[in-house]
């Protein structure tokens, strides 16, 4: 038995990031993911909205270089900037 994490859980991904990709930080909406929603609204809020560049992709789990933080995200939080 594996203990999971909010990161972990499978949700549809809009694309495929790759390290370096530059991303901002979205907030996703609270009926798509209630613990994610109140995660980065109480605690990472002054980052949402913000871009930022990926440093490292592992599975469902994006770590997020945002303004000297670094973060791990869900690929439905972030939006890809070309």
């Amino acid at each position: 038995m594996q203990q999971l994490s909010i990161f972990d859980c499978p949700l549809i991904e809009k694309h495929t990031f790759q390290i370096y990709d530059k991303v901002k930080l979205q907030l996703v909406d609270e009926s798509t993911n209630f613990e994610i929603y109140n995660y980065r609204k109480y605690y990472y809020d002054h980052f949402i909205g913000k871009m930022g560049t990926v440093l490292e992709v592992r599975g469902n789990t994006i770590m997020v270089q945002i303004s000297e933080e670094i973060i791990q995200c869900e690929a439905c939080e972030l939006e890809w900037i070309a």
